[in-house]
């Protein structure tokens, strides 16, 4: 600016009038002519020259603080001439991968709904165009490129073969101009593909901290000016590109690789509760935020006192800074899961349809979440939280506690179980449910009285949650807690009543003749009360409200199983007014919201929300699919344990993918023309099918865990790998009428009832689905033996052709599942 300024005044001054009339410029006392012609000149180029210097750094320390724009150079090739791979993946096609999986990097803002985030792309690839031009066209290409935006990031890369055999090694600079040079970065993997992924995402993770985007995306706000672990944000990108796919193992997978490498990320954590709530883990989602909450809460005494302990009020303000969204996103799903009561006594007070093993991994997890969410929930013992009309006196609170949080709990095997264990069951989950929502209306209660109190402090919450959106979530749990608190017999309903002594909201009433099911014109009152709504949090929670009313007073949305249940429940006109309240909602849901993130949100509105499973069904739900989403076919009417088929529809694929991974490697060893194995290949080959019928009894028995899920897809793909075999496993699949119905036909064979309804196809797939996994896992300990010492790889590929054909329901032979198991079992046994 300086130099700028002394140019532009050396040029100028001189022939200004005031400047002609001083004395020694009037009057020189020496001739001065070409003095100063040769001083101004020199001046003006000196300080102009000084100024395109100053300018041009600035604008470069400009565009490294936006660092959007990243310049990349072709990939310099370092593999020999002769190298088969130099010709399949030349350095001109790597460098063209790369900067387009770089340029797709994304991030990711936190929702209160579970689902993928709504996200923008931060890096630019800058193109050199005009570079091979020649003449005079060159000269103007680079003048006009004088005018554009610098970037201040250069990547160079260099392409190597790998250290061993069969990898493939790449070499990377980042260069930011003027002052920083990052480490060369060796990135070396089993195939291209994801050596520029990670390449990429170790680009990205140089960049971001350095960037504007640092400042204002909360995830990597703790990392400003820091250096994050390559790794940490490959692993970030990663589990929100399986999200998208539907790959939700390997999604929490990569997403506790990013906490075991950031611990402190509360964003990636609430992520992780988000992705459990989709996967119905609602034990482990309670566990996850209420971890949020407690790192959260730390800056917070009054909240840091109730929700940790009096020995955490005291720390210093600043060790909540950068949480607060994080603080609000978890204490509100904390509570929306408290208000699902049903689904979590249901995973609580398991009753299991088939035997399975009790001591399998889900089970085991199961046993630890109950212990600690029993520990952690001494909080509520002082509360006054009723769970009938009547108070609880303090002396009988912590023996309520201890009722309905009852640890250790014996998982019931409904078909051995004696008719009052069941009635002991059904009347535990439902006191358990009860509870819940009641926890749930105190959590609510108190969240809207702390957003309200501490406007300033939330000021940067307001895109996450709306004070009406806390509103309508009040009235969502006090429906909830009505439906929870229903008479089995006659079905009343109590009075509703405030939990949180603080609170100055008026309850809504949506069942003024204290039965139910709600009145419809009460409940469109009530949420209309709430005022206008403008957000999708709030015309999704308004529609949250209308669908619950259509749900059955039993738990996960059916029938109630306790003695004399009447089951009231919406019927005719009234239930057909408020599907048409609730899908009304939802257009104005769908109209407000942008519509690149309807596609993010469709998964968690289709099939895994438990507060529309009724909604589904309804033939107006049907039409908003239609017109929403525009589907490839006729949307169908949803049953209400689609989500269910989904999760045993991935299991059965993933078991029968191992089994013809497995004939297509003994298969290929048949057929092999070479001299036999020696004796350490063919025990290594053995040890190989020992590990993968390992594998398969684990995943039969434990078939809820994700985690025995994901460790038979990472060894699947080391078989894939070792063997070639082409297949792959896909995400959990999207609900199909057509292929429902094609599935039961495989499975019951040519006995299979037709015209039934949907909600009977699903539970009797379901059944059988779970029944054929239990008889896996016997077949395989009884003939164990047989298993392992089969001789000849035909025989061995056979078998195992066998177990693939077992599991395989879209098989059209007319033959059924029982009938391909004892075909398996006749192959084990000869």
């Amino acid at each position: 600016m300086t130099a700028g300024l002394v140019a532009a005044g050396f040029a100028v001054v001189p022939y200004l009038p005031f400047f002609q009339s001083w004395t020694f410029v009037r009057d020189p006392k020496v001739a001065s002519v070409i003095t100063w012609t040769v001083l101004q000149t020199s001046t003006v180029i000196i300080s102009a020259v000084l100024t395109l210097y100053f300018v041009g750094r600035a604008r470069l320390e400009a565009a490294a603080f936006r660092a959007n724009q990243i310049d990349i150079r072709l990939f310099a090739d370092e593999r020999p001439d002769d190298s088969h791979d130099r010709e399949i993946d030349s350095a001109v096609e790597l460098t063209a991968a790369f900067k387009r999986i770089l340029n797709d990097s994304r991030l990711y803002t936190p929702t209160p709904v579970p689902g993928a985030g709504s996200s923008y792309d931060f890096i630019q690839i800058v193109e050199h165009a005009g570079d091979s031009a020649e003449g005079w066209w060159k000269a103007a290409t680079k003048l006009v490129r004088l005018v554009q935006p610098p970037a201040a990031f250069t990547v160079t890369g260099t392409v190597r073969p790998g250290n061993t055999a069969g990898r493939y090694q790449l070499i990377l600079e980042l260069v930011r101009v003027p002052r920083f040079a990052a480490s060369p970065l060796v990135i070396e993997d089993e195939n291209w593909p994801r050596v520029l992924h990670r390449a990429a995402n170790a680009v990205a993770a140089l960049v971001i901290p350095r960037s504007a985007y640092v400042r204002t995306n909360i995830h990597w706000a703790a990392w400003r000016g820091a250096k994050i672990p390559y790794e940490l944000f490959d692993a970030y990108q990663r589990a929100n590109h399986f999200i998208i796919h539907r790959r939700y193992d390997e999604a929490l997978a990569e997403y506790y690789r990013a906490v075991s490498l950031d611990p402190s990320n509360v964003y990636i954590r609430l992520e992780i509760a988000a992705l459990q709530e989709q996967l119905d883990l609602h034990l482990d989602a309670l566990a996850t935020y209420d971890d949020v909450i407690t790192v959260c809460s730390r800056g917070h005494p009054k909240l840091a006192r109730w929700w940790i302990g009096p020995d955490f009020a005291r720390q210093p303000r600043h060790a909540g800074r950068g949480r607060a969204v994080a603080l609000l996103i978890a204490r509100y799903r904390h509570a929306l899961v408290l208000g699902h009561g049903d689904s979590v006594a249901g995973s609580w007070w398991v009753r299991r349809t088939t035997a399975g093993v009790p001591g399998d991994a889900r089970a085991l997890r199961r046993a630890e979440l109950r212990v600690a969410l029993e520990l952690r929930f001494r909080r509520y013992v002082d509360l006054d939280v009723r769970v009938r009309p009547d108070a609880i006196p303090p002396e009988k609170r912590l023996e309520l506690h201890r009722r309905v949080l009852k640890v250790p709990v014996d998982e019931l095997v409904v078909h051995d179980a004696t008719p009052e264990q069941l009635a002991e069951y059904n009347q535990r989950a439902a006191e358990m449910r009860s509870y819940f929502c009641a926890l749930s209306q105190y959590e609510i209660e108190r969240l809207v009285a702390d957003y309200r109190r501490f406007r300033r402090r939330w000021r940067g919450t307001w895109q996450q949650l709306t004070n009406r959106a806390l509103d309508l979530s009040l009235i969502w749990t006090v429906v909830r807690r009505a439906m929870a608190d229903v008479e089995p017999v006659t079905g009343a309903v109590p009075v509703p009543r405030p939990a949180y002594p603080g609170s100055r909201v008026r309850l809504a009433d949506v069942c003024p003749d204290r039965h139910w099911p709600p009145d419809p014109k009460a409940l469109d009152d009530t949420v209309e009360a709430a005022g206008s709504r403008k957000s999708w949090e709030e015309c999704y929670n308004a529609a949250s409200v209308y669908a619950i009313a259509m749900l059955e007073v039993g738990p996960r949305g059916e029938r109630d199983l306790r003695d004399r249940a009447r089951n009231p429940r919406l019927v005719g006109e009234a239930r057909d007014e408020v599907a048409r309240r609730a899908v009304r909602e939802l257009y104005h849901a769908a109209t407000i919201s942008h519509s690149g993130r309807l596609p993010e949100r469709r998964s968690w509105v289709m099939g895994e929300d438990p507060d529309l499973v009724a909604l589904r069904g309804h033939e107006l739900f049907r039409v908003f699919e239609m017109v929403t989403f525009s589907p490839d076919r006729a949307a169908p009417l949803r049953p209400q344990r689609a989500h269910v088929w989904e999760q045993v529809s991935y299991v059965r694929q993933l078991v029968g993918e191992i089994a013809a991974c497995r004939a297509h490697f003994w298969r290929a060893r048949a057929l092999d023309a070479g001299g036999p194995p020696d004796g350490r290949t063919l025990d290594r080959w053995r040890a190989a099918d020992r590990d993968a019928w390992r594998k398969l009894t684990e995943l039969a028995t434990g078939k809820q865990d994700w985690y025995t899920r994901y460790q038979a897809i990472c060894a699947f793909r080391a078989w894939a790998a070792d063997s070639g075999y082409p297949g792959s496993i896909t995400g959990f699949p999207l609900y199909c009428e057509e292929r429902l119905h094609a599935q039961l036909r495989g499975a019951a064979g040519r006995r299979v009832k037709t015209g039934l309804d949907v909600n009977i196809v699903v539970r009797e797939y379901v059944r059988q689905c779970d029944q054929r996994l239990d008889r896996l896992a016997a077949d395989i300990a009884e003939l164990e033996h047989s298993l392992v010492a089969k001789d000849g790889f035909a025989a061995r590929a056979e078998l195992w052709t066998a177990l693939s054909s077992w599991f395989d329901d879209d098989i059209a032979d007319g033959s059924s599942a029982d009938e391909r198991r004892d075909r398996f079992r006749k192959l084990a046994r000869s």
